[in-house]
């Protein structure tokens, strides 16, 4: 008897089995398997964005302007996964693009061919290049000759934050390597680079890779001021600071 109910059980498995790879194949043979995919996580999209507006579809109509005296106007398009932006001017923006690892600069409209910066990131989830902020404080530095008063200049201060990769960017994808954690970094700009990085704050970026918040901005006090995550694991939501000079 008990080899019976073996024999059935196991019958039962391959022509599961065998309708699994039959339905398989109709997908496959009739090109619907991309349709098939797409319409199920357009459904997932549409489910979770109630509760979490990040992971709904951009509207085809652009955004919704709430103030009727308010209009909206593309300033630039192309760029790739864009998580965070600082001014430079009012028409002189730096973006960030997470799984890029770049600071990309847009000046009158025009983004520039090479990046500010291209550093590796570790990409899985949340991670990647995810603020920058910039300050702005004036120097004095004294006369080379007695027939010179001293200079006053504004000195330009970036302030990154991103999940640092071990080895090149995605690698915690595609080698299963753990980046060296979410790390905040302060730039200077040479020749149209970010140059000069001095690592100021060393956050951990395990074991989860959810929520690693990122957010970059000065205060008044002249502190930076950063937003970090729970790196996957609940309850530990928080911001911390560090002087910015």
């Amino acid at each position: 008897m008990s080899n019976w109910i073996f024999l059935s059980s196991s019958f039962v498995k391959i022509i599961l089995f065998g309708i699994l790879i039959l339905t398989l194949t109709f997908i496959s043979s009739t090109n619907k398997f991309s349709y098939f995919v797409h319409y199920y996580i357009a459904n997932i999209v549409k489910a979770l964005s109630p509760k979490y507006p990040e992971v709904a579809p951009p509207s085809n109509k652009g955004p919704i302007m709430v103030d009727p005296h308010s209009r909206a106007e593309v300033v630039s398009t192309g760029l790739k996964y864009p998580t965070s932006m600082a001014f430079l001017g009012p028409n002189d923006i730096l973006v960030t693009e997470k799984d890029a690892g770049t600071v990309r600069r847009i000046v009158n409209g025009t983004e520039l061919q090479q990046p500010l910066l291209n550093t590796s990131v570790a990409t899985y989830g949340h991670r990647g290049m995810l603020g920058i902020a910039v300050a702005s404080h004036s120097s004095s530095t004294s006369a080379i000759s007695t027939n010179h008063g001293n200079h006053n200049s504004t000195v330009m201060t970036f302030f990154l934050y991103y999940t640092q990769a071990q080895t090149h960017t995605g690698d915690d994808i595609t080698e299963g390597k753990q980046p060296l954690g979410n790390r905040v970094y302060r730039y200077e700009l040479i020749d149209n680079k970010l140059a000069n990085p001095k690592l100021l704050l060393d956050l951990p970026a395990t074991p989860g890779a959810i929520g690693n918040g990122g957010k970059v901005i000065v205060g008044p006090d002249k502190n930076v001021y950063v937003t970090i995550g729970d790196v996957g694991i609940n309850g530990h939501a928080q911001f911390v600071f560090c002087n910015s000079y």
